[in-house]
């Protein structure tokens, strides 16, 4: 246990405990608000907002899946429910009979455009209020540094994964 003013632990389960513990509780936090106030929870939000930032507002369903960081079938079954509520509609790849495309409708850039602030003032209440701007550019730089050592060892093993299974991946 962690006594206020103490040095802090150099455990390295302790900081991953605690990157986790804070991510899930302001995931939860910032799902709360938007389904709240823009009617939609955060991994709609998070597809959207991909969605919207994509050249011509498409990306390949692998592609998009990796970039919200959930398994290629999560997303099929998140985007169903996103495409039913007609935020997204998914449009086969010309040169890729295998391939589909994720494609954001007008409604759809309208409800990330709509929750954007909502999104914001959230991510600022619960998160960005409490850090100095110290702080943020530290967090900010070592989060780049994991993320830049990560990803190209995650999509070699999500493609070994793939390739052994026949196809799905999941995440826990």
């Amino acid at each position: 246990m962690l006594v206020m003013g103490a040095v802090a632990k150099k455990d390295p389960a302790d900081l991953w405990a605690a990157l986790m513990h804070g991510q899930a509780l302001l995931a939860d936090a910032v799902s709360d608000r938007l389904e709240a106030e823009a009617g939609i929870p955060l991994a709609w939000h998070e597809v959207l907002a991909r969605l919207a930032d994509a050249p011509d507002g498409a990306l390949r369903m692998q592609e998009l899946a990796d970039s919200v960081w959930i398994s290629k079938s999560g997303l099929t079954r998140l985007c169903d429910r996103i495409e039913e509520a007609g935020y997204l509609s998914r449009a086969s790849c010309p040169t890729d009979r295998r391939g589909t495309f994720a494609v954001i409708t007008d409604a759809g850039r309208a409800k990330v455009r709509d929750a954007a602030p909502i999104f914001a003032r959230a991510s600022e209440d619960l998160f960005l209020q409490h850090l100095s701007g110290r702080e943020r550019d530290v967090l900010r730089s070592a989060m780049r540094k994991v993320i830049g050592a990560n990803v190209p060892q995650a999509r070699k093993a999500a493609q070994r994964e793939s390739e052994n299974s026949g196809g799905s991946r999941q995440r826990s």
